[in-house]
């Protein structure tokens, strides 16, 4: 493996979505005047499950109307009534403005994308909308981007791989892909060729049927050493 570019999950793997799900959801709720005991953290998993669940499930819909359904059925299942008299428009811009906009760069993300960036050709390939997308926080690093809207299809969908591909020029054989998502991105990046490493940010564990990946770290500093070994090796030099 001697790669020509970089791609990247970018939400998780880059910046932590989590945590700006979650203020989007709090802003919500306090919106609805709902009270709970509950975290605003375990609401916003809720409806990332029922988020997955519904593009993984059905023809192409983009993020946003993706976003919508599920948070609907999410306050309907958790406090009928709650959203009475509240545009669910509204309440879904007022969610995915935070998840987009507040999520920050994991620290050894831009450390990373600034060393990168010279180096590689960078791309994210992300399941986000094009206009979401480029709300976020490192589009700065990014000269092009492949979003699910583009391919008409969500990761792990090879359309969305194969497109970037295409949009790179290159062959998988000449790419590696970080990510943290395995069921996504492992799953999407591996049967076409891709070398993959996984950002296991979360220590979680993949399924018996899953295909490895070619790396493992919990963060993506270790990538640089993997990157400056190959180099170092295709100059000729032993080591």
């Amino acid at each position: 493996m001697n790669p020509k570019a970089l791609t990247f999950d970018y939400f998780g793997t880059l910046v932590d979505v989590d945590r700006g799900g979650t203020l989007g959801m709090a802003e919500v709720l306090r919106r609805l005047s709902v009270e709970t005991g509950e975290s605003a953290f375990d609401v916003y998993l809720d409806w990332d499950i029922r988020n997955v669940r519904l593009y993984r499930g059905q023809a192409y819909t983009r993020y946003r109307d993706v976003a919508r359904e599920a948070l609907a059925a999410m306050l309907d299942a958790r406090w009928p009534g709650a959203r009475r008299g509240h545009a669910m428009d509204t309440l879904t811009d007022v969610f995915l403005t935070h998840l987009v906009e507040a999520s920050p760069p994991h620290d050894d993300a831009a450390p990373f994308l600034d060393w990168a960036a010279s180096r590689y050709p960078l791309m994210p390939i992300t399941n986000m909308d094009s206009d979401l997308w480029r709300r976020t926080q490192l589009t700065r690093y990014f000269e092009h981007v492949t979003t699910a809207e583009m391919a008409q299809a969500y990761k792990p969908s090879q359309a969305i791989f194969s497109l970037a591909l295409d949009r790179l020029a290159l062959n998988a054989r000449d790419v590696l892909h970080c990510s943290l998502a395995s069921w996504a991105d492992i799953d999407g990046a591996k049967p076409l060729g891709m070398a993959v490493a996984w950002i296991n940010r979360g220590g979680d564990t993949l399924g018996t049927w899953q295909p490895r990946p070619d790396f493992e770290f919990d963060t993506l500093s270790p990538v640089r050493d993997v990157l400056d070994g190959l180099s170092f090796t295709a100059t000729g030099e032993t080591i």
